[in-house]
């Protein structure tokens, strides 16, 4: 379908940014757009491994798509931008004999558009309402374990009858008829998981307000962060003669990406004083 005085604008697509945006020559138009086909992009992973003690680990990286689009004096940019976020979060914890831990993981994807003057990255415009947040997820699995009981013998572990120790030669052992698990059985670990892997499609708008007349680079910079962590209660752990933890670990992982994204640029007037950063009244 044919739109009265408009044209699409070429599409431009880069990888990282760098010191100096790519300069060219833009159309004038009233509406631009770029995207990309390839997945994933903007990777960000953390993984923490049978830790037994406390650790956190994270990490964060940064992308862009960019577009060019002319503008008159005094206009307004409606900025669009769709993206695939896909997130996997994996929690474990392992032990026996009353270990208690957390394991955390931790992913998300946010975007934050920016208009430069064509061909620089000084003076950057910030389109309202600042970053905004596509997806993000917090995991937590937190278990007290027991563990697995193989084998038991009933034993006194104290003096006999005859007041003699373990060990002593002639020593008779007595069954009391009780079992304390933790010293008269033999106990593996357990394990407990929990694993979420998710892909969405997710949409915002961005206005760009009261524009100088001009060509611009409009940026939409995408931003991904994982995490991974384990809290080990240290009041359930026991230790070996080494001082070593020997009955509770836990493990984590984060992952987020970019995948599949669409930029889009349209130039429009808004209504007089339509423009407004207001409260929502319930």
């Amino acid at each position: 379908m044919k739109v009265k005085h408009s044209l699409l604008a070429s599409a431009v697509s880069a990888a990282i940014l760098s010191a100096s945006a790519p300069a060219f020559a833009a159309p004038s138009a009233k509406f631009a757009a770029t995207w990309n086909t390839d997945s994933p992009n903007v990777v960000s992973m953390a993984e923490v491994t049978d830790a037994t003690s406390d650790v956190l680990v994270a990490d964060w990286k940064v992308g862009y798509k960019l577009t060019t689009i002319k503008v008159p004096q005094d206009k307004e940019l409606l900025v669009g931008v769709s993206a695939e976020i896909g997130l996997t979060t994996d929690t474990s914890v392992k032990g026996k004999n009353g270990g208690s831990a957390k394991a955390i993981a931790g992913a998300g994807g946010a975007v934050l558009v920016v208009a430069f003057p064509a061909g620089s990255l000084a003076d950057g415009k910030p389109a309202h309402p600042g970053p905004v947040v596509l997806s993000r997820r917090i995991q937590e699995l937190d278990a007290t374990l027991g563990g697995v009981i193989e084998e038991c013998e009933d034993t006194t572990g104290g003096t006999d009858e005859a007041g003699l120790n373990p060990g002593d030669e002639g020593y008779v052992d007595t069954p009391d008829g009780k079992i304390t698990v933790a010293i008269e059985c033999i106990v593996s670990d357990e394990e407990i998981g929990l694993m979420l892997d998710t892909l969405a499609s997710h949409h915002f708008n961005f206005v760009l307000s009261d524009m100088d007349a001009g060509e611009y680079d409009i940026y939409a910079v995408f931003f991904t962060g994982a995490s991974a962590e384990v809290d080990i209660d240290e009041t359930t752990i026991i230790f070996d003669d080494e001082n070593e933890n020997t009955n509770i670990s836990a493990s984590a992982s984060g992952k987020a990406f970019v995948g599949k994204t669409m930029l889009t640029v349209q130039q429009v007037r808004a209504v007089k004083g339509s423009l407004a950063d207001v409260d929502i009244i319930e």
